[in-house]
């Protein structure tokens, strides 16, 4: 049995995304090898815009649960490092994008993964820039984890603790927040993450996507104490310096304690964290 070829796949999943396949898919075809689509159940067009473009068709039910049918994706994909792309996002093809992937995209690169450029095009018009691990090898250790909000991290840093990262010369732009806050969805992932701490009420990324997504909603109350109970279990780790989302919960709940009128929780954060060292 042979293993995946030399080359690129781009993996992605959706559901009724017509709306944005017309930017995200064509800046994919001729740069990478293939391109997987993932369809969990499109009544749309989204499905004939992906054929058109060339991309391999898979169905996955739903089952609120982001990583799977990513995982199912990945299981498809024939080449040897997988890119993940969300519907809403279009690689920036640069005049040395497709130098740069066809000397990365090998099967002998040292590096477990790479971390991409996210350039989110935010509603006001503003551009806010932001670091993800999107690009990774084609391997069976690396799968995604968490229903919704779901990420390899946790694999690349299991399997390759002293191996960080490289830095890709790539960049995704995400449009999806130039239509401002999509409320269906955060109402879906708070559903999700509900479900997520049901069954693991001490997820310390369950806890502090589920504040901040409330917080979203407006439920003030109710996110400052998902973010409270995220900031406890992230006091009790000792590598807490790993987790890459730590400075944003500790910035975010000692804000929303000071908004909410608690200014000596606040204060007793501060001096919490500036323990840490």
């Amino acid at each position: 049995m042979t293993g995946p070829r030399e080359g690129l796949s781009v993996v992605m999943i959706g559901r009724n995304e017509e709306a944005f396949l017309d930017l995200s898919l064509p800046p994919l075809v001729g740069t990478v090898d293939e391109i997987v689509f993932v369809d969990t159940g499109s009544t749309d067009r989204t499905l004939a815009l992906a054929e058109a473009r060339g991309c391999r068709i898979f169905r996955h039910d739903w089952a609120d649960d982001f990583s799977a049918p990513k995982n199912f994706g990945i299981h498809q994909a024939r080449c040897a490092w997988i890119l993940n792309v969300d519907c809403d996002e279009a690689l920036v093809v640069e005049p040395g994008t497709r130098d740069w992937i066809a000397s990365h995209c090998l099967a002998a690169r040292p590096e477990p993964a790479f971390i991409v450029t996210l350039d989110n095009l935010m509603a006001d018009g503003s551009r806010v820039r932001q670091e993800a691990l999107r690009l990774f090898r084609n391997d069976e250790r690396i799968r995604f984890r968490n229903p919704v909000h779901e990420s390899v991290c946790d694999a690349v840093y299991q399997h390759w603790p002293r191996q960080p990262p490289g830095r890709a010369e790539l960049t995704l732009r995400h449009h999806g927040y130039r239509q401002g806050t999509n409320r269906e969805k955060l109402r879906r992932n708070v559903h999700i993450l509900r479900q997520w701490l049901q069954r693991e009420p001490d997820t310390l990324f369950g806890n502090y996507k589920l504040g901040t997504n409330l917080l979203h909603l407006g439920g003030t109350g109710e996110g400052l104490f998902f973010l409270g109970r995220a900031f406890g279990l992230l006091c009790q780790v000792p590598d807490r310096i790993s987790y890459p989302f730590a400075d944003q919960l500790v910035t975010l709940y000692f804000q929303e304690l000071l908004r909410a009128g608690r200014p000596d929780e606040a204060r007793q954060v501060r001096e919490i964290v500036a323990a840490w060292g």
